[in-house]
């Protein structure tokens, strides 16, 4: 039930603010009201109140109050299950408008989120939408495609309000389905998506190039000299990079690296071409590495990671270990849960697990997820207490002592979630865990974070002194040239942040990723607006070759970002290659000539 309560806001709602130019065919998705289908539930974090406006008879609305800082967005929430049968390509058309009433941020706005998801797991989203709104009415219009057949009831609407404590107010509510007409997306109206920091004339962008400048580069000096040590002006300097110091990378398949045929040979080509780090994405996770002991599953076998291991090696990759633990029952086998009410069982299954897979990987990886998710997926310390967490850290370091040890989770900026995360690692480093990095997913979802937010947000874990990296980035962002400068916008906030190491990416490629929405190619391989984005930031703008002379001192200088390079001097019918590592404080090569 909601409190009806009476505006007394001077809402100017003529007809034509109202009037829509909406294509003929529409039906409404709700035979009555949406706004009288919302609902809060009996959550206590959070209000929503049925509200009239001031000479506007026949306009409603509600206003909606959250009472205390959530740890999810997800957490507080009013929504209405959809009544009706939907079908995948459905085109669906949403409308309301957003109006801030108090908040306590410095930009006067409140902030929400407006979704079409399936009601239950895996919580499939066919549209996220970030909502804000100052004091003033605005309008969201808001067209989405369904993306999976979900019979009636069996999918929601949702305004999220799990964020700080703040008040706003939703009127005029609408959703349209399009089902079976020719309507397309490109012929409804539609809400720009935006995020804070987009501008390009944002302050956090020259402050970020600054950074990049001063944490990301250094100077490599080439002196060149005749076996007299005489300094040899005029010579030709040729400096090549070969490999960034900084992880850029992506989850793979070891299956895909591990053979050849079909598109296996495509994916290892652009994995080598486009990174310098990977991550198993489920090969060495629990129940894939029970099942790959055998070497006779069609997916998961110890052998595919063998041979991926071989292929990542021979081509120099940083490789990542996810993960160790993951504690909730939907992620472990089942004889885990089978010993949930004996402790003694239950701590030993996980010791040997950790002793498994840790010492069979033993030297190979570079890091590794010894503890996943741990705020929002915590039914195994909730039976062994928060303490056990550091118990498996000191198991992990046991079996591999040379790993950087993280936890790894997906907090958003500024919520409930990212203070739970930092108190965690706080607990873990007070507490003598071995604790060596942070990993911070950045699965963004279809609604784009604010720049400065994920800014503070490193800021805020960097804090700890050990380092911070996007371990499982992707998005699901509907705009491309959004998608696009997002990606953008958010790699060059990482890279010029001084804590962090490392953008992993959580897949690549359409064909091989959990929402077949990659950031760089589609399943054809043609690749997308922000694959190219990608490439543009790594491969070129962040990317040194240079070519000069000698002075007269023999001396050939250039600031380049730092990571391994290939120097070629050339002087007459003499060529001679050096290897280099160029790191922040400068590197200085000498080469004779014969």
């Amino acid at each position: 039930m909601f409190k009806k309560i009476f505006a007394c806001f001077v809402l100017l709602f003529t007809s034509g603010l109202y009037a829509q130019n909406l294509p003929p065919g529409g039906t409404p998705l709700f035979p009555q009201p949406v706004l009288d289908a919302l609902s809060i539930g009996n959550n206590t974090q959070g209000k929503a109140e049925k509200i009239s406006f001031a000479g506007q008879p026949n306009r409603e609305g509600l206003k909606l109050t959250t009472l205390v800082s959530a740890a999810n967005p997800w957490d507080v929430q009013v929504d209405a299950v959809v009544p009706v049968a939907v079908k995948k390509g459905d085109v669906v058309y949403a409308e309301f408008w957003m109006e801030a009433v108090d908040t306590h941020v410095e930009s006067g706005e409140a902030s929400s989120e407006f979704g079409f998801e399936r009601l239950g797991e895996p919580w499939t989203k066919s549209v996220g939408f970030t909502l804000s709104a100052g004091q003033h009415w605005r309008k969201f219009s808001i067209p989405f495609t369904i993306v999976e057949d979900l019979d009636a009831g069996k999918s929601h609407i949702y305004f999220r309000m799990g964020y700080h404590p703040q008040s706003f107010m939703i009127a005029d509510l609408k959703l349209i389905t399009y089902a079976g007409t020719s309507v397309k997306l490109a012929d409804l109206p539609q809400t720009k998506i935006s995020y804070p920091g987009e501008e390009a004339d944002a302050p956090w962008r020259k402050e970020a190039a600054d950074r990049i400048e001063k944490i990301r580069k250094g100077d490599l000096v080439v002196i060149v000299t005749d076996p007299a040590r005489s300094p040899q002006p005029n010579v030709k300097v040729s400096v090549r990079m070969k490999r960034h110091d900084f992880g850029f990378g992506t989850a793979v398949v070891a299956k895909t690296l591990a053979t050849s045929g079909g598109y296996n040979d495509e994916y290892q080509k652009e994995v080598a071409r486009l990174f310098n780090r990977v991550v198993f994405e489920n090969d060495l996770k629990w129940g894939p590495w029970e099942t790959g002991a055998s070497n006779t599953d069609s997916s998961w076998r110890r052998e595919y990671v063998d041979g991926a291991m071989k292929w990542l090696s021979d081509r120099h990759f940083d490789v990542r270990g996810h993960n160790m633990v993951w504690g909730t029952w939907r992620y472990l086998p089942a004889d885990v849960k089978a010993v949930s009410d004996d402790h003694k069982a239950l701590e030993d299954k996980i010791e040997q697990r950790i002793q498994d897979v840790g010492g069979t990987m033993k030297g190979q990886l570079a890091e590794w997820d010894v503890v996943n998710e741990p705020v929002p997926e915590h039914q195994l310390t909730d039976i062994l207490g928060k303490q056990a967490m550091i118990t498996w850290y000191q198991k992990a370091r046991e079996a591999d002592p040379k790993a950087v040890l993280f936890v790894n989770d997906y907090p958003e900026p500024d919520s409930g979630h990212l203070d739970a995360y930092d108190d965690t690692i706080q607990y873990l480093l007070k507490n003598g865990a071995p604790l060596g990095g942070i990993g911070l997913q950045g699965h963004v979802g279809t609604s784009p974070w604010s720049i400065p937010g994920l800014l503070k947000t490193l800021d805020k874990l960097g804090a700890h002194g050990i380092p911070v990296e996007i371990t499982e980035y992707d998005t699901q962002i509907q705009d491309q040239q959004v998608d696009a400068q997002f990606l953008k916008d958010f790699m060059t906030a990482v890279f010029s942040h001084p804590s962090t190491n490392g953008f992993l990416m959580w897949g690549f490629w359409d064909g091989a990723h959990w929402h077949n929405e990659a950031p760089i190619f589609n399943q054809d391989w043609t690749e997308k607006a922000s694959g190219q984005a990608y490439e543009q930031l790594v491969l070129h703008d962040w990317w040194t070759n240079a070519d000069g002379l000698t002075d007269a001192r023999g001396t050939y200088e250039v600031r380049g970002f730092t990571g391994d390079y290939d120097v070629t001097v050339k002087q007459g019918d003499q060529t001679i290659t050096v290897p280099a590592h160029l790191t922040n404080g400068g590197t200085i090569l000498k080469i004779s000539l014969k």
